[in-house]
């Protein structure tokens, strides 16, 4: 190729470079609000796109006669990847129309080649970019290597394909990767800054709708010239409404305002928050209807430096106005609705006037609150706070309160009432929680009754009948206890029947061993005891999860896991049963440490705990289940010396398969 051809091809190809970047404009263009429907956008864009190649493939490089090359190849990869199929298609078919047009013997060569480049870019755009290149000149550089590698490769269906290629190969391999590397990147570019664009319009369309949506609060920013930058049209109306001026951005707020005082003030408070302070103040204007107003002043910022200053302004005349009915709200409880100590405490003074006497007082306390919050959760506690207020209030007598003065307990405060008829109502409250279950588990109330005489004080009064009730809750408290614990296990057992026969089995296998361990009969009763409790927690546990039919969820097991802890709260509290609390609570821990819920291990574990953890899990196994079938006797024996030594103690095991080989237990 002699020096003109070749001047000539550097000049057509620069001119085909500097047409391509043209497509940086277009993608630009193309991105902008300008078409409401997206597929009227991508046609257009299409039909330019095909146009610019067609600028592209008129200023060709001339091989020979039929034989031309140009820029296309970085043109309909670049257009697949960045406008997606349908304007690359719609440009291709018209680029394939005009080298028809053209003709030559490389017409199909052409055409293949424009075929490639489109598929190519709309695979990258799809498929490979799935990859996220950090790179992205890597990633548009082997976008370019590998379309014109492709269309490189075409040529050797020419005619003279050798000599073609031994001249043109700098031009696919090297100049046209690096060109498409460079547009690709060119245009991500321009993609990166309309995206920064349309999030700063997004943000800054969403703050003013942000400001402009409250309808009870002023908000406008001032630069440090007191002009202002923005505002809500809830300032702008009221500026409208006092001073009859429609103001706009740019507009000077001190010049607002006439009034000497208020320009003044408000000229000072802005100037301190451009020095970076947050003003408050609370302004008793002369505005009609004399109204208060909160006024608050905070530096906008931008990194170290103050760009403007934040005003909110709002009307709290009728906050202040209000503040009666608010101070109103301290007296009543949150969770009950009741009068609180509080209100108790302002009534039991004014009751006190010799005109209300008798005056009967009435303490009562729920027994056993925290047995229900360890046995079902404190919203169920709460439930029963609820419940136990509701009961009270029914049979309040005319003229008498009753408040939540604590945690569980209740006062009631019933002048003009003597002792017989206030002990009349409690029995009648009374005979009501006899026969009331909370979630298959009795309520009871501990009362105390004492009643103001001419000459009593009050304070006394309420002193006696807290003593009351505190005897009464003394008698009640290890009954109650007893009596809840049973409950507990009735209703557990309501809920799972097979818990009465499995733990009756679980007592059997337990009472044999500690025999054999030569236990004694205070002990084997503790075993027994044990038993029919260790899985007393469970009455917290949800009953869809304990019937699940299927395989717990991990959030579900850990629930399931939780059963030794609650056990162990609700035992604990009574005296009877607090010997085998720390039995309860660890019936699940195993031999080597990995078991719940303190990882203990060895011989921390107590005996009666590894004792049951053995008869449990042997019951559990050879029982059927809502989520798995039973196994045989043989397998449950295998699998229980399996885990000796790493769930088990192995000394115990061995004692259990040796008492059912010798006979001693027929399971």
């Amino acid at each position: 190729m002699d020096i003109s051809a070749l001047i000539d091809m550097i000049v057509s190809i620069s001119n085909n470079i500097f047409i391509l970047l043209s497509i940086v404009f277009l993608y630009t263009l193309s991105n902008y609000e300008l078409y409401k429907h997206k597929r009227i956008k991508q046609v257009v864009t299409g039909i330019v796109v095909g146009f610019l190649t067609l600028f592209l493939m008129t200023n060709p490089m001339v091989f020979e006669e039929g034989i031309v090359f140009d820029t296309r190849t970085i043109l309909i990869p670049i257009s697949g990847v960045f406008f997606g199929p349908i304007t690359t298609i719609i440009a291709s078919i018209i680029a394939i129309a005009y080298r028809v047009n053209l003709g030559g013997v490389g017409m199909m060569v052409g055409i293949s080649t424009i075929v490639i480049s489109a598929v190519i870019g709309i695979l990258w755009r799809y498929i490979f970019r799935r990859h996220k290149f950090k790179n992205k000149y890597l990633e548009y550089y082997i976008l370019g290597f590998t379309s014109n590698a492709l269309v490189f490769l075409l040529m050797f269906f020419l005619p003279d394909s050798l000599n073609v290629i031994r001249q043109v190969f700098p031009i696919y391999l090297i100049l046209f990767p690096v060109v498409t590397m460079l547009t690709g990147v060119v245009i991500k570019q321009q993609q990166f800054r309309i995206q920064a664009s349309n999030l700063e319009k997004a943000q800054m369309l969403l703050l003013q709708s942000s400001i402009d949506a409250s309808h009870n609060v002023e908000i406008y920013v001032v630069d440090s010239a007191y002009n202002y930058l923005t505002f809500n049209i809830f300032h702008k109306n009221q500026i409208k409404a006092y001073f009859n001026v429609e103001i706009d951005v740019g507009f000077n707020v001190l010049s607002l305002l006439k009034d000497d005082n208020r320009r003044s003030r408000i000229k000072t408070s802005i100037d301190s928050a451009l020095k970076g302070e947050k003003i408050h103040d609370v302004i008793y204007t002369t505005l009609p209807g004399n109204k208060i107003i909160e006024e608050r002043f905070t530096p906008l910022r931008r990194g170290h430096d103050i760009l403007g200053v934040t005003v909110f302004i709002r009307d709290i005349t009728e906050q202040r106005l209000h503040e009666d009915s608010i101070m109103r709200l301290s007296y009543y409880d949150g969770l009950t609705g009741l009068p609180n100590r509080r209100y108790f405490q302002e009534r039991l003074v004014e009751v006190h006037d010799n005109q209300y006497g008798p005056v009967s007082i009435i303490t009562c306390d729920i027994n056993g609150l925290k047995l229900f919050n360890d046995a079902l959760g404190h919203k169920m506690g709460d439930l029963v706070l609820v419940k136990v207020a509701e009961i009270l209030t029914r049979h309040l007598l005319p003229n008498g309160t009753v408040s939540r003065i604590g945690g569980d307990e209740f006062i009631f405060i019933l002048p003009n009432t003597d002792y017989d008829t206030a002990l009349k109502m409690v029995e009648k409250v009374d005979n009501e929680f006899d026969k009331h279950l909370f979630n298959g588990l009795k309520l009871s109330v501990s009362y105390g009754i004492a009643t103001k005489l001419e000459g009593d004080h009050i304070d006394d009064v309420l002193k006696q009948s807290e003593e009351e009730m505190h005897k009464s809750k003394l008698f009640e408290k290890a009954s109650h206890r007893s009596e809840f614990i049973k409950s507990i296990l009735n209703t557990l057992r309501e809920k799972n029947p097979r818990e009465k026969d499995h733990s009756t089995r679980v007592a059997t296998i337990c009472t044999e061993i500690g025999k054999f361990l030569g236990m004694k009969k205070h002990d084997l009763n503790l075993l027994e005891a044990i038993a029919s409790l260790h899985d007393i927690g469970k009455i917290a546990i949800d009953e869809a999860i304990l019937n699940k039919p299927g395989k717990l969820t991990p959030k579900e097991w850990e629930a399931i896991k939780k059963h030794p802890e609650i056990g162990y709260r609700i035992i604990s509290t009574a005296p009877e049963y607090a010997e085998i609390a720390e039995d309860i609570l660890s019936h699940h821990e195993h031999f080597n440490g990995q078991g719940y819920p303190r990882g203990l291990s060895g011989e921390d574990i107590p005996i009666r705990a590894r004792i049951v953890s053995i008869a449990d899990a042997y019951d559990a196994m050879v029982s059927r289940r809502t989520y798995k079938e039973p196994v045989t006797h043989e397998q449950a024996i295998l699998e229980i010396k399996r885990c000796s030594g790493t769930q088990f103690d192995p000394n115990l095991v061995n004692i259990f398969v040796d008492l059912i080989e010798n006979g001693v237990l027929y399971l």
